[in-house]
């Protein structure tokens, strides 16, 4: 095993490599205090699934749609019914030592980061809000020992990276060290936790505003003819089907893994299957790849194709919807 030195405790990590940095994360911290649960249930019991128009002026990517729930993290944890919190500061030296204590103590830590200021990514694009788990120290190295995502081994990050990474000012994912260190967790999974996690989901995409839920697909639409505008448009429709289909979504903007979600709820909740949640949210994850095909297309191409690509939004948000008012009016 990876080492530290001093007095820092020795545990063995959980990781498993995965689609989707948050529920990957949750689900390695999860099976290190004995419960041991699939990265799409842990996604599922989070109300995973979201649609957020975000505009971030004078930047790269100046207009954002990304499918996934804002504070999924937290909202795994309330499902479960544990107390969570995140421990947030001010400044990076605190945010450090708080960090260093736990895993000098053998307790690993989720984290929220910028994949910009990690290392292995070698990214030159801004990507807050990205979630890993921190489990040994390397004092004599300066470095932390994380795991993340798909990589299927634990990897070096120099503290001082890992400090930079872990404060962001950028919406919608906006943290400032955030960090989740439980010492010990004792907890069950009911049907009727799962139900209410299918419910709230439905809910929040049905009841959102303009910038998110279903709402902001109608948003998205209206505000093509700015995306057509831009000098980088083809980056931009890039930078979409990327948040859509690679990115950590497993495909499909998140739905594919919702799929599997649902297939293993369906074993707790028969009207799972009686209310053909699978087949309609499998139906949503057809319409969200085709959606990303399109734009990966038009994002190759001379012309920018505002008419299919809005027809393309049309049809997801006609399969959304109608998932959406199963789940509300008959589960």
């Amino acid at each position: 095993m990876l080492g530290a030195t001093g007095s820092t405790r020795q545990i063995q990590h959980c990781h498993r490599p995965g689609w989707h940095c948050g529920s990957s994360a949750i689900r390695d911290l999860l099976e290190f205090h004995g419960l041991d649960l699939t990265e799409a249930f842990c996604f599922g019991l989070g109300a995973g699934l979201g649609i957020t128009y975000v505009e971030i002026p004078d930047s790269a990517t100046p207009f954002i749609v990304h499918v996934r729930s804002m504070g999924f993290e937290e909202s795994v944890f309330s499902t479960l019914g544990v107390p969570f919190a995140w421990s947030s500061y001010t400044d990076k030296q605190a945010a450090t030592a708080d960090l260093h204590e736990a895993l000098r103590d053998g307790v690993p830590a989720l984290l929220l980061t910028d994949i910009y200021h990690l290392p292995y990514f070698g990214s030159s694009t801004h990507f807050p809000g990205h979630a890993i788990v921190a489990w040994q120290l390397n004092e004599a190295r300066d470095e932390v020992l994380v795991s993340d995502t798909e990589r299927p081994e634990l990897i070096s990050v120099p503290a001082a990276s890992l400090a930079d990474a872990r404060f962001s000012t950028s919406p919608p994912f906006v943290h400032y060290g955030n960090l989740f260190a439980p010492r010990s967790l004792k907890v069950t999974v009911s049907a009727e936790q799962v139900r209410a996690a299918i419910i709230a989901n439905a809910r929040a995409l049905a009841e959102g505003n303009r910038n998110s839920g279903l709402s902001a697909l109608d948003t998205w639409i209206e505000l093509l003819p700015r995306w057509r505008a831009e000098e980088n448009w083809r980056w931009l429709l890039r930078f979409a089907y990327q948040v859509i289909e690679k990115r950590g979504t497993g495909g499909a903007g998140f739905r594919a893994m919702y799929v599997d979600f649902l297939l293993e709820a369906g074993v707790m909740l028969p009207a799972v299957h009686t209310a053909n949640l699978v087949g309609l949210m499998q139906c949503s994850a057809t319409a969200w790849s085709e959606l990303a095909a399109l734009l990966k297309m038009a994002s190759e191409s001379d012309v920018f194709p505002i008419r299919e690509i809005e027809a393309a939004i049309i049809r997801v948000k006609l399969h959304e919807t109608q998932y959406v008012h199963q789940v509300i009016s008959r589960f």
